[in-house]
């Protein structure tokens, strides 16, 4: 198979994370304004059940499976059989899944009033089985990815403007939300047979697969239990209306979070397969760009985020969510600590092998979590719950970066991560002085974040950061070229 050029995959990547950015610009005021916090937060509540179980069905195959495809790319037949292997697991494990998540919702009374949302947001488990995501990451598809996930968008947007007209529709909003999400994993599996033979009736080796999936499903289960686990408690311990402001809170931090581990999730598939070529050189190099640029976005990304939080939450959520506000400002550094941690544990250590640093690390958080969620949300409710998230993933972050060290070296970065502070710095105060000058909040958050993003640059041309002014030149070069093609072109067209 064809290698495929890195920044293409990169900007066809932030294209689609760019549209699931804007998808809940586009939804969540919309849906919030009429559904109303109580309302969010009930289908948020349900969700967050849901993810539960839609992890033990897929088992970590998600994570394995894209490092298997991408070992495997250059061989059909090869993939073919992994591929296979892959979903042959999926389904069982999707059976034993429904069977603990009926049992989950029929023996547990507090959870009666949720019955029919809880039954109907099952389907969830089902599609997420059968989309096989991992094996278009592994092979680096992303042009498919992309289209199939605007398309799905698009839907989704005219599907809600149809149909959620008052606070009583949410049944109809959940049931969106599904249809987006099974229609996608549908046209997946239909899709794949034009690069692989999924045949169940072929010698499988299963048992193979066991050891790694469930190493990486043991990360993903812990991983989502603190970062859904906030959620669930508040809406055990608390009540929807404290579930919807949680969500206020950290809806936008978590798009803006999608965005930076968007641009590094397309070097997974490219580390894993450098790793099985024994090109170690192009390993090291790849990590060391990579980790830059996480740094390089998520930190102007959490001080920008915290200095409009106000006026984000007004705008896309409205008045009725101002309790949002301080959650928000306190939630923001997640932005920074789950890149890393994210970057060390997917990027670093499950291409090496090295999965169970990540789990030492996610089942720390986890405990933290959850023992700081049962004693400060019924005190202090969404705050709490806020709290203990940032706490637990600070955790995760320090002993990922401990393991880290052992591998990689981080004080080649220490210059960089100046600069990146003093352009942030720089940047952060001119935005504040905007925010506190201008009053409109679609105005000011657009006036803040162009004037941001340009003094940052400016800010770490002057610096001499290495990464901006080599992207530059790049980015000048192709226009150079670009303009040459063209006028050569008109030349060509005029004789």
């Amino acid at each position: 198979m064809k290698e495929k050029s890195l920044k293409k995959n990169a900007i066809l990547n932030i294209i689609r994370t760019l549209m699931s950015i804007i998808f809940p610009i586009i939804t969540f005021p919309y849906a919030s304004k009429i559904l109303l916090p109580e309302g969010i937060g009930k289908v948020n509540f349900v969700n967050s059940i849901v993810s539960y179980f839609t992890i033990i069905s897929l088992l970590g195959i998600g994570t394995y499976g894209t490092r298997e495809s991408a070992k495997y790319r250059d061989n059909k037949e090869e993939l073919s059989k992994v591929c296979s292997e892959m979903l042959a697991i999926n389904v069982i494990t999707t059976i034993i899944a429904y069977l603990l998540y009926f049992l989950f919702i029929f023996f547990n009374p507090s959870l009666q009033d949720y019955r029919v949302f809880l039954l109907i947001a099952s389907i969830t488990i089902l599609f997420s089985t059968f989309g096989i995501g991992w094996f278009y990451s592994g092979i680096e598809e992303y042009e498919y990815i992309t289209i199939r996930t605007i398309i799905f968008q698009i839907v989704s947007i005219v599907l809600l403007f149809l149909f959620v007209k008052k606070k009583e529709d949410v049944l109809i909003y959940l049931l969106i939300g599904i249809i987006s999400n099974a229609g996608s994993n549908i046209l997946n599996l239909i899709h794949s047979r034009k690069y692989i033979n999924i045949r169940f009736n072929r010698k499988l080796e299963l048992k193979k697969h066991l050891k790694p999936t469930f190493l990486l499903f043991s990360i993903a289960l812990i991983t989502s239990i603190y970062n859904t686990l906030d959620t669930s408690m508040l809406g055990f311990l608390s009540t929807n209306q404290q579930v919807g402001y949680y969500t206020a809170a950290t809806k936008i931090n978590k798009m803006i979070l999608t965005l930076v581990t968007s641009i590094s999730a397309v070097m997974f598939p490219r580390l894993s397969y450098y790793i099985k070529q024994n090109k170690m050189e192009d390993f090291n190099n790849l990590l060391h760009k990579n980790l830059s640029v996480i740094i390089l976005i998520s930190l102007p990304c959490t001080i920008g985020l915290n200095i409009l939080s106000k006026p984000i939450v007004l705008l896309f959520s409205g008045t009725n969510f101002i309790p949002a506000v301080p959650i928000m400002k306190f939630m923001n550094p997640i932005i920074i600590i789950i890149s890393l941690s994210n970057f060390i544990g997917s990027q670093v250590f499950v291409p090496l092998g090295k999965e169970k640093n990540t789990i030492i690390a996610v089942t720390c958080g986890s405990i933290i979590n959850f023992s700081l969620n049962l004693i400060l949300i019924p005190k202090y409710f969404a705050l709490g719950a806020a709290i203990a998230t940032i706490t637990a993933e600070s955790i995760v972050a320090i002993i990922q970066i401990f393991n880290l060290k052992r591998i990689i070296s981080l004080t080649s970065h220490l210059l960089e991560i100046v600069q990146y502070i003093l352009a942030t710095a720089i940047m952060g105060i001119i935005v504040k002085i905007f925010s506190n000058l201008i009053d409109s909040n679609i105005l000011s958050i657009l006036v803040c974040v162009l004037a941001g993003a340009l003094i940052y640059y400016i800010s770490l041309i002057i610096l001499r950061n290495q990464i901006i002014i080599t992207l530059s030149k790049d980015l000048l070069i192709k226009l150079i070229n670009k303009k040459k093609s063209i006028m050569a072109s008109w030349k060509h067209y005029n004789n």
